[in-house]
């Protein structure tokens, strides 16, 4: 298994300064993990400032950490021209980070359609938008992925049928083992439904309770309550999850760690758990 940390599971540390990307390469380094996904969720950081690009860039092929993952917002529900743009100029920033395989959203992660009409007219525009977005990751060697992510495309389904509307051989999945919960639906069929279209794949544990005991937790369109912990200490079946990655070695895991626990000793946790699962 070809496994990652994000840097998302630094977000903590990169928003108080106390680490930056350069640190968290050189984190990866000296862990048991083999890359970096980069996950911009301080907006457009990366698009606007170049030299942090170029120097990551610089840095990660000299240490021997490769960035295979390049994660983005994104709002396609119009297929507006602007989005669009954005969006194409951030695989440009995908490129210039030698990443091979880019993840943007096509919703604000909260949002969800009113009924199956307002759903289907969506949905034709993100297919547009979507297209746009992969012609142009075609044209760099980057395959363009859309994560099961917040409420509205999320669940093996939706994400299947977009792929098949999408029709470009670029066009894949990033598969979280975990996010299918968010709308009700159990990791099981959300791993043995995407992983033949899986470009990347993200490894989180959750929480998981029928109420919430307190502040913090996330409830999900079944009722339930979502609370992210060290990978293998929540209620997610990682073993049997891992054990469906292990059909596709070739495809990048990479940890996405949002729990409560201290970073980075969560993190170093969690990478060794899932080792011990593999039976690494």
């Amino acid at each position: 298994m070809k496994l990652g940390v994000s840097s998302y599971c630094f977000r903590k540390l990169m928003a108080s300064g106390e680490m930056d990307l350069i640190a968290v390469l050189d984190w990866v380094a000296a862990s048991p993990a083999g890359h970096v996904e980069v996950a911009a969720v301080d907006g457009d950081y990366y698009l606007e400032n170049d030299e942090v690009v170029r120097k990551a860039a610089a840095h990660a092929a000299d240490i021997g950490v490769p960035i295979v993952n390049y994660l983005v917002s994104g709002d396609l529900r119009t297929a507006d021209g602007e989005q669009i743009d954005r969006l194409r100029r951030q695989l440009d920033v995908a490129h210039r980070f030698g990443a091979r395989i880019f993840r943007h959203d096509v919703a604000p992660w909260a949002w969800r359609e009113q009924d199956q009409a307002e759903f289907e007219s969506t949905f034709e525009q993100v297919v547009i938008g979507c297209q746009a977005v992969a012609d142009h990751a075609a044209e760099l060697g980057i395959v363009s992925t859309i994560e099961n992510h917040g409420f509205f495309m999320n669940g093996s389904e939706r994400l299947s049928r977009l792929v098949y509307a999408v029709d470009r051989p670029n066009f894949k999945v990033t598969l979280d083992l975990g996010n299918g919960l968010c709308v009700g639906e159990v990791p099981g069929k959300t791993a043995a439904g995407l992983i033949d279209v899986a470009a990347s794949i993200g490894v989180k544990d959750f929480h998981i309770r029928r109420t919430a005991p307190g502040e913090g937790w996330l409830k999900t369109l079944a009722g339930d309550y979502l609370l992210g912990t060290v990978a293998g200490h929540g209620d997610v079946d990682l073993a049997s999850l891992l054990a469906v990655v292990a059909t596709k070695p070739d495809v990048p895991v990479s940890l996405e760690f949002e729990g409560l626990e201290a970073t980075p000793h969560a993190i170093e946790r969690s990478l060794k758990n899932i080792l011990e699962l593999v039976g690494a």
